[in-house]
Parts: structure tokens; sequence; C-alpha cells
């Protein structure tokens, strides 16, 4: 083979600036080696981040200066000087100059194949408030009283199992033990000890919930060694007069608490909120809560099934028992504060991911679709879990082309290190739950402002 470069139409790059001239392709090198090109950057181009889990890049500046930076650090480059990407290394290109650089990429075969979209096998519990609906939803052989779907989990009680591809059969726990970088994210990995802080499932109730409060970090550590339990809600279907209780509309004493939950009036003190779907409830550890009759709803939460239960209505359990109380423990836990909103306000835009919650604990975005959208969420070191609340969409990864179809009623986790993907509706409109740890760094003041009011719209 011989070529002239003048001789080679040029394409576009996969950094979505610039141009390249491909001197080899895969399909021609019969190797691990990808492609062999001549990119081509005008001065003050700038791509976003890009990570491949299964390939290195290489690239030899001919002349001009770039900036390639990776996993953070900056690397001022001038004509002669070569940088070498490691897979599941992060980088962007940044162009000061106009550019000419030669780029390389090489396949690892022994990690090809390993990472993809993950879906899970059905995850049903039983609970005595639950009904058939979610297993109507998701099309499963129909069950009573079932009143949670776990998900995406790695909680002991109910693990997830994967349901296909190269780790099919496997517990999810097991996977990400294997690989946690490449799954949880680096900073993910590093704050929570190679484990998944996320537990994100689908509630569904036939009857009342319990009158409950969750503890936070501190206290589930000194009360439990566990983690607290901060979660959200999205309404997904609710029934006609549903409502879910937030929060305190009045302000009470630890005694009058005590007394209330005693004489059966602690309902006359909580803020009750008709509901609709879309619907989106930010609940932080110590917001007294619980869930009205006819809702079904997402819930996304630290992982943790940390509950305090402080009024039950006097019903009895499966087993015909009456269910524990927890009091005392939650009279320590509660906060009593009365807020002004409980409920969280955002813009439900079509053909975009909506910014709906960002908390220290998790962000989570609204993605309502028509047409196809692109996702890179390689910035934000973390995996994403994808949540189908209705329709059904493809989900694709660019970096490896792997893709799988996301149902109604279904999740799937998308590892970090091919968080680069693009969402390609089947149905007509498709709405997704986007939830994911935000280690992007973004405005301190935009975070502060987001947890004390509760609120996305800032």
């Amino acid at each position: 083979m011989h070529r002239h470069l003048k001789d080679i139409q040029p394409a576009g790059t996969s950094y979505e600036m610039g141009l390249k001239r491909v001197l080899l392709s895969s399909r021609e090198s019969g190797c691990s080696i990808t492609q062999i090109a001549v990119i081509e950057l005008k001065a003050g181009e700038k791509s976003a981040q890009h990570i491949h889990p299964d390939l290195q890049d290489a690239f030899y500046i001919l002349d001009g200066e770039i900036d390639i930076t990776i996993d953070g650090e900056v690397n001022h480059c001038k004509a002669e000087d070569f940088v070498f990407v490691e897979h599941l290394k992060s980088y962007e290109l940044h162009a000061i100059t106009d550019v000419r650089m030669l780029a390389m990429g090489c396949v690892i075969e022994s990690q090809r194949t390993k990472l993809y979209p993950i879906l899970f096998e059905p995850n049903l519990r039983t609970m005595v408030w639950g009904g058939k609906r979610l297993t109507e939803w998701k099309k499963l052989p129909l069950q009573e009283n079932i009143g949670e779907s776990w998900e995406v989990s790695t909680h002991e009680l109910l693990p997830s199992v994967i349901a296909n591809g190269t780790w099919a059969g496997y517990e999810l726990r097991e996977v990400i033990a294997k690989m946690p970088e490449a799954i949880l994210g680096k900073a993910v990995a590093k704050k929570y000890d190679n484990q998944l802080p996320l537990l994100v499932k689908f509630i569904d109730t036939k009857s009342d919930l319990s009158v409950q409060v969750h503890p936070d970090d501190t206290m589930a550590m000194r009360e439990h060694q566990d983690r607290g339990k901060t979660e959200m809600w999205y309404v997904v279907d609710a029934e006609k007069d549903a409502y879910i209780y937030a929060g305190f509309k009045e302000e009470l004493s630890a005694e009058e608490y005590a007394k209330r939950v005693e004489d059966g009036s602690i309902m006359d003190a909580l803020a009750k909120h008709e509901i609709r779907t879309g619907d989106v409830f930010y609940i932080p550890a110590g917001r007294v809560h619980a869930i009205g009759k006819g809702v079904m709803l997402v819930e996304v939460q630290q992982s943790s099934d940390r509950t305090y239960r402080i009024y039950d209505y006097g019903r009895m359990g499966l087993d015909g028992k009456p269910r524990e109380l927890h009091t005392d423990l939650a009279m320590k836990a509660l906060d009593f504060q009365v807020y002004k909103a409980y409920k969280n306000s955002y813009t439900d835009h079509i053909d975009r991911a909506n910014p709906c919650l960002d908390t220290e604990h998790f962000s989570v975005r609204v993605v309502s679709i028509t047409q196809p959208i692109h996702r890179n969420m390689v910035s934000y070191d973390s995996f994403v879990i994808q949540t189908c609340t209705k329709g059904a969409c493809t989900v694709r990864i660019r970096s490896t082309q792997d893709e799988i179809t996301l149902q109604e009623g279904q999740s799937c986790l998308i590892p970090a290190a091919i968080a680069d993907y693009d969402i390609i509706p089947v149905s007509q409109e498709v709405k997704l739950l986007e939830s994911y740890i935000d280690n992007s760094n973004p405005s301190t003041f935009r975070r502060l402002i987001s947890q004390f009011f509760h609120m996305s719209d800032f």
C-alpha cells in the first residue's frame, strides 16, 4: 500500500471538530491498530472529554501548538512532541494555534466486550402495601403485594443480577469488584470504597405507606455502622386525588411529636401534596414523609435500607403481626423545621436532558426525547443509570458501538468508562430518569443554593 496525504479525502473526526485524513483504517490493518490518521484543527477548537475502555491513543504533533489534558493534567505540546493516552484515561484536546498531528489508536484485545450498557433481571420486593401493577407494567407474571422493584442495586438485601452480555448471571456487585474504577468512575470508586453508592427502584402503592424518616450518614454510622438515606421521588403515574406527605406544615417540639404519635394525630401536622405524573420531591435525610395509595414512582436514593417507622395506621404486617415502630430513633433523626416549599420545580423541555435535582449524594435529569440525543457524561467521572418511564429507546455507546434496547419499566447502568452515548427513540416519545454522581466540580454557589431551597431551577 502506498498513499499520498493530499490524495486522501478529509472526513469529520470523533471529536466533533476538525478534519482527518485516514492513512490506515482498522479494516485495512488486520491487527489491533484501529486507525492511523492526520488530524487538522483550527486555533481555538476544543473537544469534549474522551475516554476509551479498550483503546489506547497516541498523538505526534507535526506542527502548531495544542494542549492535551489527561485526567486533569494539561500537557502543552508543540511540533515533534509525542503524547500517549492509556485506556481508561479521560482526555480532551484544545488547539492553541492551527495544528496538524498524527493520531494512532490501538485496541487492547483483552479489554474488549467487557464494558457495555448493563441490563438486569427482575428484582421484586413483596410489601404489605404493594399491589400487582408493577408486574403488569413490566409484563411479568402477575404477583400480588409487589411494592418495589429494585432496578439497580448492590445492597445485600436485594442485589441486582445482570441479564445481558459477558456478565449475564453475575451479581452487579461481583462485576464492580473486578473493575471498580471503570464501572463506577475513579472519583466515585475512591470516595465510596469501590461500592455503588446509589440504589434506584420503582415503588407502587396499593395502600398508604407508613409515615417514616431516614437517618443521615452521621447518625446511621453512629447507630448502625451504615450509610444514611437521602432520596428523591419522580412520579410515574398517580390515580385521581393521589397524594404524598413530605415535611411538616407546623413546627413541633420533640414532646409534641411524641404526643401526636401516641394519640394518632401526627398526620395532621404533615404537609400533604396532591400529585401528578412528572412531579419531583426531594426527601433529604431527616424529612418526614409517606406515600399515599395509588402512586407509582421512581425513587433514587443512597444505597441504604435504613428506615425509622413513625406511624403505621395500626395495621398488621404480612406475617399477621404489628409492624415495628421506631419512635425514639425517629425523634433523633427528624428535621422539625417547616420549609416554604417541598416540591421541586423544573422545566421539561423536549429533546433535552432537563436539570431536575443536584445534591451532594446524586444528580438527576429528566430526559424527554422524540429524536436521537447525544449524552457525553465523561466529565462527571461517574456511572450513569437510565430508567425508562415511558416508551422505548436504544442506548448506543459511541466508543464501542455496543447497544441495548431499553423498554418502559426497565433500567440500565452505563459504566463510567463508556459514558459517551446516544439515546435513540424506538417509540414516538421517550421519557427517562438519568441518575449519576457529579464529580465535575460545578459551581459551589449553585450547589449550595440548590440544596438550601431543595430546588433545581437556579
